[in-house]
């Protein structure tokens, strides 16, 4: 509860120094309700069941504007949690440069999303997909370039609290078995993240390269001492009439303190209440193509969406995800059909990602997400 309080505080930093008399008149409340088919076939309960259906979330937004002042937020309720995925203020100084402070989006990688699926990219549980933190923000756009730059505090919700939107780096506990167990006392902090974008444009086609950089400390508070981490990517989107492609290259390298007790080559994450364990250094490669049909009742976007993490340790395997899917928007509502191809991938078949894999096998999982929003 203090984290969300802090959170919302953070938010609202910039509004005293710049509101007026004005009247906010572009209050906008909204959010959404959604529900999730899956049949997996690695998984025997599923078999089955011929599959499962039940409650995916609902999430709760909040947007306003004062001038040049604005807030926004997104709360999320899941089954057994909730959490606030993002919550900021921003000021427009200028039609070209822009601030923000609160729980922000870090300026890492593909502009928008690395994915077309409702699962994402491998890159979201690694951190460097839709990943958000506490802490400042600039933009500035001049012409076809983007500067974007942040710095970020501290994850939202801290080291030990797993319920951060995207993987973070996190104290937790990984069981090995019923006498064992690998203790992580890491968190993020003081991180520095920097995005730079040019837009070019010629007749339909549009293309957006880039490149990002990000530097962080990880701080062991039981030990009192730090790592660092240091992740670089470049990052193409093109599209023309209707087709999407994605493609990027990252190399991440979580060096956290070795206290003796862990294998530096493994490294906790956390996210969306869970903890597990992933290489921490690697290269994560993702090439998307999609196709996006307007139609007279709404729009449907055909796409194929491929990632691999490549650790760094020649003992461990690759993590691969292939997804080919549809996603279907209509009015309010908007649907997922997903077809999910993996190996060696957390939540897929697999327990981890970019490790020894247990086996050589390639696991499935047919998923369809439905969302109303309003």
């Amino acid at each position: 509860m203090k984290k969300q309080l802090l959170s919302l505080a953070i938010a609202g930093v910039l509004l005293p120094a710049f509101m007026n008399s004005a009247v906010a008149d572009n209050l906008n409340i909204g959010g959404s309700v959604r529900a999730n088919y899956s049949y997996s076939q690695y998984s025997d309960t599923s078999k089955d069941k011929l599959g499962d259906f039940d409650f995916n979330l609902v999430s709760v937004t909040f947007k306003d504007k004062w001038n040049d002042i604005g807030v926004a937020a997104e709360y999320r309720f899941y089954k057994g949690y909730d959490f606030l995925k993002y919550g900021y203020a921003y000021w427009d100084v200028n039609k070209d440069f822009t601030l923000n402070a609160g729980v922000i989006s870090k300026p890492f990688g593909n502009k928008g999303y690395a994915s077309h699926s409702w699962w994402y990219s491998l890159n979201y549980y690694l951190g460097f997909e839709d990943d958000y933190g506490v802490g400042i923000g600039a933009a500035y756009k001049n012409g076809a370039s983007l500067t974007e730059l942040a710095f970020i505090k501290d994850a939202a919700y801290g080291g030990s609290d797993h319920r951060d939107f995207a993987g973070t780096v996190a104290t937790g506990t990984i069981k090995i078995d019923d006498t064992h167990s690998t203790d992580y006392n890491n968190e993020e902090t003081n991180t520095l993240v920097g995005r730079q974008s040019y837009t070019l444009e010629t007749g339909d086609l549009t293309t957006v390269i880039g490149a990002s950089v990000e530097y962080g400390q990880l701080y062991n508070a039981t030990a009192g001492e730090n790592g660092d981490t240091l992740n670089y990517a470049v990052h193409l989107d093109m599209n023309y009439d209707g087709w999407g492609f994605q493609t990027q290259y990252l190399a991440y390298d979580y060096d956290q303190y070795d206290d003796g007790k862990i294998d530096p080559n493994k490294i906790g994450m956390g996210m969306l209440n869970g903890f597990y364990e992933a290489a921490s250094k690697g290269k994560v490669l993702t090439a998307n193509l999609s196709k996006k049909i307007t139609t007279s009742w709404g729009n449907y976007t055909l796409y194929n969406d491929f990632s691999m993490i490549q650790p760094d340790v020649d003992q461990f395997d690759d993590s691969v995800l292939n997804t080919t899917g549809v996603s279907i928007s209509y009015g309010p509502v908007f649907v997922y059909v997903d077809y999910y191809a993996a190996k060696n991938v957390l939540w897929l078949g697999g327990n981890s990602l970019g490790l020894t894999q247990a086996n050589d096998d390639w696991e499935h999982r047919f998923n369809v997400n439905l969302a109303y929003y309003f």
